[in-house]
């Protein structure tokens, strides 16, 4: 009987693992998903940005023309 307790101490031990293991997979997704939609939030001002922008230099280089 001895050998059979080893083996499910060592058992419960591995599972134990697997579980810790699993919660912290958990959480990478969680921070991963939480990173890209701030990533898309980000491009989408940066877009506007960027639009905004062309507009003024579009009408700066009009005045400087003349």
């Amino acid at each position: 009987m001895g050998k059979v307790q080893d083996a499910l101490s060592r058992l419960e031990g591995a599972v134990a693992q697997l579980e810790r293991a699993s919660g912290g997979v958990a959480e990478a997704a969680r921070r991963l998903v939480a990173a890209q939609a701030d990533y898309d939030a980000l491009a989408e001002t940066t877009d506007g940005v960027a639009a905004r922008l062309d507009v003024v230099i579009g009408r700066l280089d009009r005045v400087l023309e003349g």
